[in-house]
Parts: C-alpha cells; structure tokens; sequence
C-alpha cells in the first residue's frame, strides 16, 4: 500500500465528497437527517475538519449547507485497496465483509505522482471507520495516535475517579490498560440496533490473551451529528447520583470541543419494554379472535374482557405497576442542584403555555397546508379528517384556558422516552430497567435539546408508544384476518372506514374488527391506569400529559407524513382519541 498522505490531501477529498455519487450514499445513511428536503443533492458538502491519522483513516466534519440551512457531522472513514487489509482476525467473516463492501463508497480518481509527473488512477475505496476493530484500536489504543490528539485538537478522557463500586472501576481500568499494553489484547466488534440507529452503535468486546476469562464488554457510540451531544454530560450527571437505571459512562472522545464518541456500559438484557407489550397483546388477539366469522358478542361484557387481559397480558400488567414509579426515579436524578443545566425551575404558566399553545397551533397550520397541496384523493385530505386538526386547535386553547395553576415546575426530563429507549432484564422473577439514550427529542435542534420540560412530557410519549402498539396490532390483524387479498384491499382504508364511515349494512368481519377494538381500548386504559396508579406521588397535570400527547402526535404526523405516508393513519387516530377524551 502506497504512503497515503502524500497522495491525499484535503482538496482531493473535498472533490469526492461534493461529488453528485457522494452525495448520494450520504442520502443512504440513518444518520443523515432531512432527507426529504435534500433528495435532490442541491445541496454543497465542505469540509470544515481534515486530518489523516495512522495513514488509512480520515478524520473529517462535513459541512451541509443549502440555501435554507447549515448542519455539520462527525464522518471518519477508512480507505482501503483489498478490504482485508483493514480487518482484524474475529472480523473476516464472509458476512462481515459483505457487510463492509455494501457499506463502502467507491469512485476512480487520478492522483498526480510527483516524482514521476504523471497521472496514477486508482480506485478510492472508503468505509465508515466506525464499522472496523482498527479505527477504535488506533483511537482508544494506540499511545503514538493518542499522545498526538492535542495536536489534532482532539481529547481522550476516561473516567474512572467518579465510580465507587469495583465493577465499573475494573471496566475502566481495563480499558486503560488495553492502552498500555495493546499487545496482551485482542478485540471483537458488533453493530447495534441492526443500523436502524441515528448514531453508530457498536459493542467492543476486549479479550485477554493469556486468560480464559470472558470478554469485557463496552458500547461505543459515534454522535453523527456535530453540535455537541447532552447524552455524555446526562450520563455523568446520573453517575453523581448513583442511579443504577441507566448504563454508565466510562470516557469520551472529543474533537475541538465538541464530544464525538461515547464509551458506555454495556447493560447487560433481554430486550426492551416494546417486546413484552407487542408479544402479549399480539398473542392475545391471536388466541381470541382465531375465526373472525364466529360470534363474539359474549365479549361486549366488560368483565369477560379484563378477565382474558388479566390472563394474557401477565408481564404487562406487572411491568406497568413498577414503571411509573421507575420514571419518577428517573426524574429525581437527573437534577443536579449545583449545574444550571440540571437544576429545577419554576416559571410562570401563563406564559409558558402561551408561547406552547403558539408553537402547537402553528404545527397544525403547516400540517394542513402541506397536506392540501398533495392529491385530491389522498385519504387525509377527506373533509372528516380536516376537522380533527381544527377540533385539536380547539383543544389547545381549551387546556390552556382552563389550566388554573400559577406556576409549571420545569427540570431535565428524558424527552424521548419510548418502549424502546427502556431495556429490561429479568432476574429471580425480578425486573430491572435500563433507561437509554440520553440524547434529546430528536424533532428539536441541539439548542432546543438543552430546555427543561414538565415531567409531564416524558410520561405523554411513554403512552404513545401503548397507542402506536394498539394501532399497529388492529392493523395487524386486518391484514391477516379481515383484507380481501384478491380486492387488493388496504389495512389503513379498513382502520378508517371502522373510524369514520358507519356502514348501514355491518358484515360478520366488521363487527369482530369492533369487538377487538374495544378489548385493545381496554387493554391501553387499564395499563395506563397501572401505569399512573403507581405515580400518583408524581403530582401530575393530566391537562400537561394532554398538551405534550398533542405535541407527540404532531411530530409523529408529520414524520409520517414525510417518510411513511401509508402510516398517517396511526397519528391521525391518535389525535381523534384525544379529541373523543376531551
């Protein structure tokens, strides 16, 4: 392999990256945001941050800039002439390197050969560095690479004077010593999340040679976004206070400033919240309705229908006693008196719902002159549903107007706490959580990430993950049991026409569909109940969870509306429930 940094500097790579063929695999990445108003690659990439580190890996920020706006992103990469010339021994594997090879970006580019004063055309084969055991050796590892980082306006740290237990002391211990003496090591490196993440999630397993001890186990999270992640900083805060829920943070990576890498406790679980409500609720509707021709009617008994909750959703039932109690935990810790940013605050209600009341209703507005301009005979153009977005203007004033509290106690809250953000693990019968990713709504700017909310946000997208579980259940079960698949008919139109065209005539189907509607009705109230049954020292403001339920369902539209257009209908619903309740 030729010495690359004679050959590639800054302005070649800078070519390649506001090429049209770049521009397009950024677009294909998950952590590339706006990808809706950028898919016509009128947009510029520069790069604001440029090093070459251990020949191979280019640390760069990419600048995106449009007409409208300006968002920059940690992107290392890796290049590389036979790919496995940048793999460790665990990573050769055929999956892994397939892996790779449709994960790298390739182009031909003509390199000026000075000694010789021609042209070498050779083919630029970069990967993320992230997906590849030699880029976090070289960064966490190395000591040549890491005694140059303040030269590269760069900063390892790891943290283990915060820690008073032996266990996390050892992990970071031993992390420091895979620095040493990188040698007695070896490594093994596996991708989170299934690359459905925002950031890049990896989990780094450090094998000692000489011992036949398990592996330590770390999580490494690369923050795409470059403006400065809250998680590392949330994370550290809930260390000060000994909070046992949440994975701990064992060091940082930070380049000018900013942090671009987190080491972070791999918690050890069985899967997340989602799995258990998704598995119970599922079999039940499974095991219940197995002919939707029979006669269900013996069901309308609202007795009969806890009795078969009670029998099927047994973990769900238990897990919504403990949880309510679990976010209040949460809350208490994440307030640290002495940091600004972590403290309490009262502010006064007036003013504060006055200027979310403007906020919401102006979602609102650009919702529906975005749908007006699409197709006549899209489904959320239909007059029915126009008039849920002005009945939840009505409802905004509404909570607003009655809401007859001086002041709203505000203070750090999760902001994205959903089924999935909370991992859970299982011992003698017991449950243990883990609340993860500490990074913020993902619908607000960096800026905006850094405001203090009423706990009432977090428990509002806590329900809404039970709403979009009932939805997506009854959607479900039209598929498999209720669509004509000869019609070619549509789930969604189903779950509309059961909302909003009473038929005169009800077939057998139909009457079922309704039937499972009001078990899952019933199944959301009574979880919800257990849910804030436990949480009744919480001190909550229902017309606050209605307000942020609102807000919730807003972003989720319009994400809909975005990327899953033929999912609108779950927010769509959400909001008419709300309607009904109110």
């Amino acid at each position: 392999m030729m010495n690359m940094r004679n050959y590639f500097d800054k302005n070649l790579i800078q070519q390649v990256f506001n090429s049209n063929e770049f521009k397009g695999w950024l677009l294909s990445r998950r952590w590339f945001g706006d990808k809706s108003s950028l898919s016509n690659l009128a947009f510029k990439v520069t790069i604001s941050y440029f090093k070459i580190v251990s020949e191979r890996i280019f640390l760069t920020i990419i600048v995106i800039t449009t007409q409208e706006y300006t968002k920059s992103y940690f992107l290392p990469m890796i290049s590389y002439e036979k790919i496995q010339e940048i793999l460790e021994p665990r990573e050769k594997t055929s999956d892994n390197i397939v892996k790779l090879t449709e994960n790298t970006y390739s182009k031909m580019v003509a390199l000026n050969v000075f000694d010789k004063q021609k042209e070498k055309i050779i083919s630029l084969n970069l990967v993320e560095a992230e997906y590849c055991v030699f880029f976090w050796k070289k960064m966490l590892f190395d000591k040549k690479i890491t005694e140059t980082f303040p030269g590269l306006s760069m900063e390892l740290t790891l943290y283990s004077d915060q820690f008073e237990d032996d266990i996390n002391m050892s992990k970071v211990t031993n992390l420091i010593e895979a620095s040493l003496y990188p040698e007695r090591y070896e490594y093994g490196l596996e991708q989170l999340g299934g690359g459905n993440t925002t950031n890049l999630l990896f989990s780094l397993k450090i094998y000692k040679k000489s011992a036949n001890k398990e592996p330590i186990s770390y999580i490494l999270k690369s923050y795409k976004d470059y403006s400065g992640s809250l998680e590392p900083r949330t994370l550290f805060v809930l260390v000060k206070n000994n909070f046992p829920n949440a994975p701990k943070i064992y060091g940082t990576i930070k380049l000018q400033g900013k942090e671009t890498i987190g080491i972070l406790e791999d918690v050890s679980n069985i899967g997340n919240l989602g799995d258990i409500y998704w598995n119970e609720v599922n079999e039940m509707v499974n095991d219940v309705f197995k002919r939707v021709n029979d006669d269900y009617s013996y069901l309308n008994n609202k007795e009969e229908m806890s009795n078969i909750i009670k029998k099927h959703c047994v973990e769900s039932l238990k897990i919504s006693e403990k949880i309510g109690f679990q976010i209040k935990k949460l809350h208490k810790a994440l307030i640290l008196t002495d940091d600004p940013l972590y403290s309490k605050q009262m502010v006064d209600s007036k003013i504060y719902l006055k200027e979310y009341t403007d906020n919401l209703n102006s979602m609102v507005s650009k919702i529906l002159n975005y749908t007006s301009k699409k197709s006549e005979g899209a489904f959320y153009n239909s007059p029915k549903i126009t008039s849920i977005f002005l009945d939840v203007k009505d409802i905004i004033d509404k909570l607003r107007s009655e809401f007859d509290i001086e002041k709203i106690t505000i203070q750090p809250v999760h902001q994205d706490l959903h089924f999935q953000q909370i991992l859970y693990n299982k011992s003698n019968g017991d449950y243990m959580f883990y609340f993860i990713d500490f990074e913020g709504d993902p619908q607000l700017s960096q800026e905006e990430r850094k405001a203090k909310f009423p706990i009432e946000k977090d428990l509002a997208s806590f329900l809404r993950s039970l709403s979009y579980i009932k939805f997506n259940t009854l959607i479900n079960f039209i598929e498999k049991k209720i669509v004509d698949k000869n019609k070619f008919e549509v789930p969604a139109e189903f779950l509309f026409s059961l909302y909003f065209r009473k038929a005169s005539k009800i077939s057998k189907k139909h009457k079922t569909l309704e039937i499972v509607l009001s078990l899952l009705n019933l199944w959301e109230n009574k979880l919800m109940g257990k849910i804030f049954d436990k949480s009744k020292r919480l001190k909550l403001h229902f017309a606050l969870i209605n307000y942020f339920t609102i807000e919730r369902t807003l972003h989720e539209l319009n994400y809909e509306l975005l990327f899953r257009p033929n999912d609108t209908i779950i927010p769509i619903l959400g909001l008419k429930e709300i309607i009904d309740k109110n």
